[in-house]
């Protein structure tokens, strides 16, 4: 039996409804409306298949805006005996699609969330418009065009490389009008997107002890203007192994870096706002603006697909050697936690991307426990106590700091509660 979903969706008959659910799946990845089933997905047939499927035809011709007859397939078949009419709907490439009488609105424009058909907001209208137009916010003109690029032209003479009008033209910075672009913008000393960053001082966002916002400026100055704040909020500590004293952070240094430029790079900036990084005595988090790009989800971007809605800029950070390859800042600041066993986490909303960089140096009995549970898998509480050579009472202690940060995980009951690393 089949089910609706956000590629599926029945209907007894046609209705007024169809117009919009042919319009949410233009609107999205495509999709079938099948007519003649129940919602339980048990056939019901039409009695007069043929001229409903002129009905719709024509409906659908009348009602949608811009022109959908090369998307839409509409078919009569025969199920258990029974006519029905499968549409197939293919994803347009002239978005947003909508009722003509109600024009580019939230009640005109659908689009598929889950199993059913809902009114898009403005942004999201707004970001079809773009996608379709192919205009992106780094090729439209700069509302500012009195530039100056003092920092930018410092750094490119740094990598030896020219920055004059011609190579400017070339990186997309003044468009074929002579006119600078957004990313001229987001490179020039006049540049407002800001970075704003807040220590806290403890887990929670009650009390900072200190804050920092960048420089109005390059993004690129910003970046280190950020990096150098970070560095001084990011502890060392050292142990001795033999002669040598090893050196750690509590975060990686590359890290911290792929993050930020991750969230430069691939920021919204159509969003006013400004990129957040706050810091917490167990965590740091760097919230961007902009969700995923379109098409893409978290488990690709681990991968190392990239998809990035300002392009250029990040052709820029390539040639001045910011970024290895394409793609490879989020797999490689993961790789860089490959041995914590804490890793990063990555939340995503419409809007807005944000990422959690646990911190990395532990207590000696953290490492202690973690070893151990490593080679053995589980543990019980006495064991434990022996590892650490501490009484029943401070081992708990420690037990329930690794628990409160997620560290391990407590099973069983009573006398028979073991402790495994959380995986």
């Amino acid at each position: 039996m089949k089910y609706e979903n956000e590629k599926i969706e029945f209907k007894r008959e046609i209705s007024n409804s169809l117009v919009k659910e042919v319009i949410a799946f233009c609107n999205s990845s495509g999709g079938t409306i099948i007519i003649g089933y129940n919602d339980d997905g048990s056939v019901c047939g039409l009695e007069n298949a043929k001229e409903d499927l002129d009905k719709i035809s024509n409906k659908l011709h009348d009602s949608i805006e811009p022109d959908i007859s090369f998307l839409v397939a509409p078919r009569i078949e025969k199920e258990d005996g029974k006519d029905i009419i499968i549409i197939e709907v293919l994803q347009g490439t002239n978005k947003p699609y909508y009722i003509k009488s109600k024009g580019m609105t939230s009640e005109g424009v659908y689009v598929r969330l889950g199993a059913t058909s809902q009114p898009a907001n403005r942004d999201s209208i707004r970001d079809m418009i773009v996608e379709s137009s192919g205009i992106t916010f780094e090729k439209n003109i700069s509302i500012t065009q009195n530039l100056t690029f003092m920092y930018t032209e410092r750094i490119f003479k740094e990598k030896n490389i020219a920055f004059g009008i011609r190579e400017q033209k070339t990186l997309g910075i003044i468009n074929d009008k002579d006119k600078y672009t957004n990313l001229g913008l987001l490179l020039s000393d006049q540049c407002p997107y800001l970075i704003k960053m807040a220590v806290y001082k403890d887990g929670v966002k009650k009390e900072f002890i200190d804050r920092k916002i960048t420089s109005v400026g390059s993004v690129l100055q910003q970046l280190e203007e950020a990096l150098s704040y970070l560095k001084l909020n990011n502890r060392i500590s050292g142990k001795i192994e033999g002669m040598e004293r090893i050196d750690t952070y509590d975060y990686p240094e590359e890290s911290i870096r792929e993050v930020l430029l991750n969230c430069i790079g691939h920021r919204n900036y159509e969003i006013p706002g400004s990129t957040i990084v706050n810091i917490f005595t167990d965590r740091m988090e760097f919230l961007s603006l902009g969700g995923l790009v379109k098409g893409l989800t978290i488990d690709d971007i681990k991968l190392g697909i990239s998809s990035s809605r300002n392009p250029r800029l990040i052709s820029i950070f390539h040639r001045l050697g910011l970024v290895e390859a394409y793609g490879s800042g989020i797999p490689r600041m993961l790789e860089l936690y490959r041995n914590s066993p804490k890793l990063p986490e990555i939340k995503v909303a419409p809007n807005s991307f944000l990422v959690v960089l646990p911190k990395m140096s532990l207590k000696k009995e953290y490492v202690e426990i973690i070893d151990y549970l490593k080679e053995k898998d589980y543990a019980t509480r006495e064991e434990i106590e022996k590892i650490l050579g501490m009484k029943k009472v401070a081992t708990l202690s420690v037990l329930n700091e690794m628990l409160d940060r997620n560290i391990i995980l407590k099973q069983g009951n009573s006398r028979d509660i073991i402790y495994k690393l959380r995986m």
